[in-house]
């Protein structure tokens, strides 16, 4: 069993920081400052955050959009593009998942 705290996690103020891993799955944390954001990407497997603070932008390979915040989950199946930006005043904090191992496929939008 294996345990962390995202509240002292956090105050890292690491862009990425890996909390759990296996061979068939990843957890980690992202940190986002106002107006930071991933590239437009997906993933060969499906993908899930939970938003512990702030305010999102959720946005797909055809210019849909939604906000996401605090206690909202969004689920990406694979191979589902999408990009994230922080659109609030404050730090972004997301928990993620995925089940493959870190290093899996990240495919960026041309």
């Amino acid at each position: 069993m294996e345990f962390a705290s995202l509240t002292e996690k956090a105050e890292t103020g690491q862009r990425f920081t890996r909390l759990f891993g296996t061979e068939k799955s990843c957890t980690w944390m992202l940190h986002f400052k106002p107006g930071d954001h991933t590239d437009m990407h997906f993933h060969a497997e499906p993908e899930t955050f939970l938003v512990v603070e702030g305010k999102a932008s959720v946005k797909d390979i055809n210019g849909g959009e939604r906000i996401i915040e605090q206690g909202e989950v969004v689920f990406f199946p694979a191979k589902d593009y999408y990009q994230i930006t922080n659109v609030g005043t404050g730090r972004l904090l997301l928990y993620g998942n995925r089940p493959e191992p870190f290093g899996g496929v990240h495919v960026t939008a041309k």
